[in-house]
């Protein structure tokens, strides 16, 4: 298993959608077999430039380690749900 990031942005309409995003990205990380070493929630910030005409986002950064075959399904879960405005996996040196 590799050591990976994610972070990712939620549309902060709610904060039961926000709880739903952040829920969401630990359940499909436990679905692909990864385990989750960090969860740091940054809050609500404002964003550099408009994204998907939102000015304002919810920031979630997690660590976790999972194979690294399973990425793209991880990748292809968040890309389908429309409360994650941004989102990016980074590989962690061992």
């Amino acid at each position: 298993m590799k050591k990976y990031e994610i972070m990712f942005i939620v549309n902060v309409a709610d904060e039961e959608v926000i709880k739903s995003a952040v829920e969401l990205v630990k359940a499909t990380i436990g679905k692909i077999g990864g385990t989750i070493d960090k969860e740091d929630e940054w809050g609500k910030r404002q964003l550099a430039y408009e994204v998907k005409h939102q000015t304002e986002g919810y920031y979630v950064v997690i660590d976790f380690q999972a194979d690294p075959a399973q990425i793209k399904e991880l990748d292809r879960v968040i890309k389908i749900h429309e409360e994650i405005i941004r989102h990016i996996i980074i590989k962690l040196d061992d």
